[in-house]
């Protein structure tokens, strides 16, 4: 039984991967677009653009906005991504910066819940 547990959890780190960490364009709803990488695995994803700021993408407004952490996962704020903006948004407390550090403890947590449920 343990060894069929080991071989699981090995075959489901095997099939995960990270996303393709190569800077491409995107494109919001009103079409102005932005260039930016994908990061992340299937635990938890998000985009980085050029000038560091985390975002996500909101399926209802089809905009990419900056990211928020809630409740132990990264959520979109509402607030849409626009260039050059970060620093007005900041300043009105409509999103919050968010650090390296803050993702890669949010990814941990992520990973770790995951491997819960597969052991359960």
């Amino acid at each position: 039984m343990k060894l069929i547990l080991l071989f699981l959890l090995m075959a489901s780190l095997l099939l995960s991967a990270p996303a393709l960490n190569k800077t491409r364009e995107f494109t919001n709803a009103d079409g102005t677009t932005f260039m930016a990488k994908a990061q992340g695995n299937h635990h938890l994803n998000w985009i980085k653009t050029q000038d560091g700021e985390i975002l996500k993408y909101n399926k209802k407004s089809k905009n990419f906005e900056y990211a928020q952490i809630k409740d132990s996962s990264l959520r979109t704020s509402g607030v849409r991504y626009k260039k050059n903006n970060s620093k007005r948004a900041r300043s009105r407390g409509d999103i919050e910066n968010i650090t390296d550090a803050q993702l890669h403890k949010l990814l941990q947590e992520r990973k770790n819940i995951a491997y819960r449920r597969k052991l359960n």
